[in-house]
């Protein structure tokens, strides 16, 4: 009775108090877990506040109040000492004021936690250029462009030390990378005259790119215009050379002369020296704020100067107003009516064409002749550039165009000739490499006294051009 009885409290007992309690956490554990949500939440309001620190340290410095950029760089860092936001703009306050060796030691803390700041690289090479060091500065600022290739002040600073280190190629290959990035870092008559100085000296291409951002911020300068399109014309670049000849020919009568006006007071360029540097020591600045970078000492201006600007000896045509509103369908029907016979065009006949109205205009004739090159029908361009040079012997962009027709149907004698009449007249715009190429090609087609006059201004331009001045003198003993 007794047992069954201890059998039944047993067995209520146990339904009651289960044998394998649940392991409960120990109060120490708890106290850690809620320690580290503390830690973590007190971790993300100190990088707030610190990211706002770094933000007023950035208004000071762009205020120039070194003092107070300093002690909020300094109150970020109390927060967060891992903070390279804050190392980097209290090495540019420190760079300010004249004390380049903190800064390169505090630019060097801020690389330590993230190597991968492109503007400190950049400053570092600033610093190295304002002491001379040319490849240390040409090292950090190409390690900033592969960082951030979109860094125009940096470009600019490259073709500066490029230009310090003599490859001038270099040096413009980087110029025309801040260009396209930064087009209004110039004005249109400094894109102008340097893509002229430039062309004198045989950068076709560089010369293009500069006139290409100069018409973009003056898109009435005709005179520059015809220029560009000619340079395209010369880089077989055809598709933006139709572009820009359509800007062109679209330009209404009251703009005529606005390209002259533009250069008309540029003073003579030396073209010794760092041209570059002197071009870029008057340009604007603005990039260089929003990328919170600095620029080498070297280059450095509060107020502007006159920019040395390129010879304006140089002889220019203002093609008339011609309108370019109709579509190519009615160009097509220009060239199809005209086909055979192109002395019976009308263009009033066309809608609004691409040709001048008064077909008797050399102009007119020129442009025709243009739209049948594009369509590669050679003949009937040259009847139509013949015409052009009838109403207008001295039309020297209908001898430049003949001169590529002939080129292109391998009559090699004619082109010649004509280069050579393109030359004549406008002999400021011809460089003396041209003068001798176009010396040899006469010579070939035994036009001797034309190679010599040729050779004679080659030697002119170019003193020192020895192969010139050798032939000269075979040509001459000769005759």
């Amino acid at each position: 009775m007794n047992s069954s009885n201890s059998f039944t409290q047993t067995t209520a007992t146990s339904k009651v108090s289960p044998i394998f309690e649940p392991e409960r956490p120990s109060l120490s554990l708890v106290q850690t877990k809620n320690e580290n949500k503390l830690d973590r939440s007190i971790l993300e309001q100190n990088k707030a506040i610190a990211q706002i620190y770094v933000e007023q340290a950035s208004i000071y410095l762009k205020q120039c109040d070194w003092h107070k950029a300093i002690v909020a760089c300094k109150n970020s860092l109390d927060l967060l000492p891992d903070n390279a936001s804050a190392y980097k703009i209290l090495g540019d306050v420190l760079y300010r004021q004249g004390r380049q060796g903190d800064a390169l030691g505090i630019y060097a803390r801020a690389l330590a936690i993230d190597p991968n700041i492109a503007t400190i690289y950049a400053n570092v090479g600033t610093i190295y250029a304002d002491s001379g060091k040319w490849r240390e500065a040409l090292d950090y600022y190409q390690q900033a462009v592969i960082l951030d290739p979109n860094l125009a002040g940096t470009y600019r600073n490259l073709a500066r030390v490029w230009e310090e280190l003599g490859d001038t190629d270099k040096a413009l290959e980087c110029l025309c990378r801040a260009i396209n990035l930064e087009p209004t870092i110039l004005e249109p008559e400094e894109y102008f005259s340097f893509g002229r100085e430039l062309y004198q000296q045989g950068k076709v291409k560089e010369a293009s790119i500069l006139f290409i951002n100069g018409v973009k911020l003056a898109p009435q300068a005709e005179a520059e215009l015809s220029q560009l399109v000619e340079m395209l014309e010369e880089l077989e670049e055809w598709q933006q050379a139709v572009v820009y000849y359509h800007k062109l020919i679209s330009l209404p009568d009251s703009n005529v002369g606005t390209a002259a006006s533009i250069a008309s007071n540029s003073p003579t360029s030396d073209l010794a020296g760092k041209p570059i540097r002197k071009l870029l020591s008057n340009s604007k600045n603005e990039s260089q704020s929003k990328q919170e970078q600095i620029s080498p000492k070297i280059t450095a201006k509060n107020t502007q100067t006159e920019i040395p600007l390129l010879s304006q000896n140089v002889a220019r045509k203002l093609l008339p107003n011609i309108d370019s509103t109709a579509d190519r369908s009615s160009e097509k029907s220009v060239l199809a009516r005209n086909a055979e016979h192109p002395k019976d065009l009308d263009p009033s006949k066309s809608n609004r064409s691409i040709v001048s109205l008064d077909p008797n205009t050399a102009v007119s004739w020129n442009n025709l002749g243009s739209l049948y090159a594009q369509e590669q029908e050679w003949r009937k361009a040259i009847s139509c550039y013949q015409e052009s040079l009838k109403l207008e012997p001295n039309f020297t962009k209908s001898y430049r165009n003949l001169a590529r027709v002939y080129q292109n149907l391998g009559e090699e004698s004619k082109a010649a000739l004509c280069w050579y009449e393109a030359f004549a007249l406008e002999p400021d715009l011809v460089k003396p490499e041209e003068y001798f190429s176009l010396a040899n090609k006469l010579v070939q087609h035994q036009q001797i006294e034309k190679a010599i006059a040729c050779l004679r201004r080659t030697v002119e331009l170019k003193p020192d051009f020895s192969k010139a001045r050798v032939a000269l003198g075979k040509l001459i003993e000769n005759q």
